[in-house]
């Protein structure tokens, strides 16, 4: 697998769900269905869904934030979202 950081764009939802899954998986719980990927471990998460809206989650926090881009970057442990409302 490449180390570079792997982005996906929200208009090719296969690709995200796809690149999600690859990275969260050996993480906690991944769920899926026609709109929406989830990821969930000891009171954590992020839920992304095809209509470029997405929900974090942990103990005593929430976001909610709009994104067009994930950023998957394996080698940091990192998982950004970026577009308008999102870092």
């Amino acid at each position: 697998m490449s180390t570079d950081p792997t982005s996906v764009a929200r208009t090719d939802w296969p690709a995200v769900v796809a690149a999600f899954r690859t990275f969260f998986d050996p993480l906690g719980s991944v769920t899926v269905d026609d709109d929406e990927v989830e990821f969930a471990a000891a009171g954590t998460g992020l839920a992304v869904r095809r209509d470029g809206t997405s929900k974090s989650f942990m103990p005593l926090h929430d976001l909610e934030a709009s994104w067009e881009t994930m950023v998957f970057d394996h080698a940091a442990g990192e998982v950004t979202l970026r577009g308008a409302g999102a870092a």
